[in-house]
């Protein structure tokens, strides 16, 4: 039996986020893959909405695993740094020699003088301290951004253009189908369904390969709904309308 375009590599590695880490997929162009995967799926006779949606969210957690790998890189690059530059602050070194004045002069300095001698060295000591406080609390502050930035793990916008087909996020997409589909049942009533939903993209969509596009959104929309628990999906019998209910 001839296997599908899904079974062989590379886009078998996107049903498996597991063999997919321990290959070198997880620092290829996952965009560009992905793009590949869901062109070909959707020049199949029939499209199979489970696997597509089994590489989408290993994709995800691809990338996910991809930046915090970054991350853990660029965080030991940085304590080695520190490491470095503390070890070359505190090295001993033996001074060179003073010269010595031929005559030197003796002074005599009054008990005001000694005092106001001890007073300036202890304020530049405690704002040199404070200085130095002031410094490393800004540089933690800024690490901990960067790491707070980074570690969001936000598909590419490439790879959400072609998935919503705007420039929106996951969290938007899956939202603007939720409120839609509390429309859809306020307005009516009573529970709606897949192929009610289809309707809408009916009406939104001209061309044959926006509209298939539009119902693989959805489609995973809904999925992702459903494990969020924002959603009931039921289905009677296989390749049967689908239920939905919101909760």
């Amino acid at each position: 039996m001839e296997l599908k375009f899904w079974q062989k590599p590379p886009y078998s590695s996107l049903l498996d986020p597991e063999l997919a880490k321990e290959s070198e997929i997880a620092f290829y162009d996952l965009a560009s893959l992905v793009d590949k995967f869901f062109d070909n799926m959707l020049h199949e006779n029939l499209i199979n909405y489970k696997i597509s949606g089994i590489a989408l969210k290993t994709s995800a957690s691809l990338h996910h695993y991809k930046i915090s790998s970054i991350i853990r890189e660029e965080e030991q690059i940085q304590k080695m740094e520190e490491l470095k530059k503390f070890r070359e602050r505190h090295a001993r070194s033996i001074p060179k020699a003073l010269p010595q004045p031929i005559q030197p002069k003796m002074q005599i300095a009054t008990k005001d003088e000694l005092f106001d001698a001890m007073r300036s060295a202890i304020i530049e000591v405690m704002q040199n301290k404070e200085k130095i406080r002031r410094r490393q609390m800004r540089k933690e502050e800024l690490k901990q951004q960067r790491i707070q930035m980074k570690s969001k793990a936000q598909l590419p916008r490439e790879l959400l253009k072609h998935i919503s087909g705007k420039d929106q996020t996951i969290e938007e997409l899956h939202e603007s189908w939720l409120n839609r589909i509390k429309a859809t049942i306020d307005l009516n009533s009573k529970p709606t369904s897949f192929y009610n939903l289809t309707d809408i993209i009916k009406t939104e969509e001209e061309s044959d390969i926006g509209m298939k596009f539009a119902l693989v959104r959805m489609f995973l929309a809904l999925m992702f709904l459903s494990t969020g628990n924002k959603l009931t999906l039921s289905q009677n019998e296989d390749f049967k309308d689908i239920s939905v209910i919101t909760r």
